[in-house]
């Protein structure tokens, strides 16, 4: 069954000024060029439990958790305070488990907002959408409903990341593995961020995150995007992570055919410049980002990844590229001898994991010279 969540229209055509990102994700290229070899985000693993099973999952079955020596509350509150030194402003928490469904996470927020470090966390909804998890989650806080919890997490000025793959029950459900009623707990979830503002400013602090787009899922995603585009939800497109249960080779069973995925992207960029959302220019300027349509990447020149056992790596898109270990180094030496260092000052990242694997090579320049 088709499910449309009811959530009015933002814009039908977007101010000059309009920011083309969710806040506290990325960096504009004043921002990159006035702070390079700043430290300025980070990703951070919140825990492991994660009650969903999905199948291209880039945490579940990764080789860093290989050693089980998990960060603790208090280790995490030490990176974010060496993190601070070295310029961070930004955390992005993408695992190892769902952050709402491990302890503690509420406490962690208000760290990070007593630091004035935004945090921006990907969820698929499911405790938020669910008030009987919440309760199970934030009870000791007082926190019973999904209102209650959107409107602290308002406060702890977060930016929220929600997973959003399909407006159908059935195909919404395989890709997380639960049963066909997920989809109405995702939809409520988005319904309550709505109503408590998230989708109000701009530059916005929530997000749809279509990824990985897949197979199954490519003939819808060009809706979405426009359908959360004119809603002032920041639509995230993009192909699969080369890691957890996506690699060994699974990327490419589930990754949509090349013509396909250019069609798509010149799709997504082409309204964008309809919209006003970005002008034909500035795409030439900045290049085609990872995340069709959106801001460009710079991840790797402006941060790592902390995983939850300490490991750091260049991003949560390959388990390759290693940085280095919480527990032997200090952070600053780790990012002071990292190969994203090196990238310090740089605007577009492309991405160092997808290219030439998930995202085919040249396939940046193909999508700028169909849409341009």
């Amino acid at each position: 069954m088709r499910i449309v969540p009811d959530i009015p229209v933002k814009y039908s055509r977007f101010p000059d000024n309009y920011v083309n990102d969710i806040n506290g994700w990325a960096f504009d290229r004043a921002t990159i060029e006035a702070n390079k070899g700043k430290l300025l985000t980070l990703d951070i693993d919140y825990g492991s439990y994660c009650s969903l099973n999905c199948p291209a999952c880039f945490r579940k079955k990764n080789s860093v958790d290989a050693v089980q020596h998990e960060l603790q509350f208090d280790n995490l509150v030490d990176v974010i305070l060496q993190a601070k030194k070295l310029g961070l402003r930004s955390v992005k928490f993408l695992g190892a488990g769902d952050p709402f469904e491990n302890r503690g996470f509420l406490r962690f927020l208000r760290f990070l907002k007593e630091q004035d470090v935004i945090p921006l966390i990907f969820t698929k909804g499911q405790t938020l959408g669910d008030d009987l998890s919440v309760t199970r989650y934030f009870g000791e806080y007082g926190i019973f409903t999904g209102q209650q919890l959107a409107e602290e997490l308002n406060a702890c000025n977060a930016s929220i990341m929600l997973s959003f793959n399909s407006f159908d029950d059935a195909r919404q459900a395989k890709l997380v593995g639960r049963t066909t009623d997920f989809i109405h707990v995702r939809n409520r979830a988005l319904k309550l961020l709505v109503e408590a503002g998230f989708n109000n400013g701009n530059p916005t602090r929530l997000a749809l995150i279509n990824s990985p787009v897949t197979i199954w899922t490519i003939d819808e995603a060009l809706e979405i995007y426009k359908w959360g585009r004119l809603r002032n939800l920041y639509t995230v497109v993009t192909t699969s992570m080369v890691s957890g249960r996506a690699k060994d080779k699974v990327w490419v069973k589930i990754t949509p055919p090349e013509e396909e995925l250019l069609e798509l992207y010149a799709g997504i960029y082409r309204f964008n410049i309809e919209t006003n959302l970005q002008r034909a220019d500035q795409i030439r300027a900045e290049g085609i980002a990872t995340y069709a349509g959106a801001h460009p990447c710079n991840q790797v020149s402006t941060g790592m990844y902390v995983t939850l056992n300490g490991k750091v790596l260049s991003c949560p898109g390959s388990e390759e590229n290693v940085e280095g270990n919480y527990w032997e180094r200090s952070l600053e030496e780790i990012w002071l001898n990292s190969e994203n260092y090196k990238r310090s000052g740089t605007f577009n990242c492309g991405c160092i994991a997808k290219v030439g694997k998930s995202i085919p090579t040249g396939f940046y320049e193909q999508v700028l010279n169909k849409v341009l």
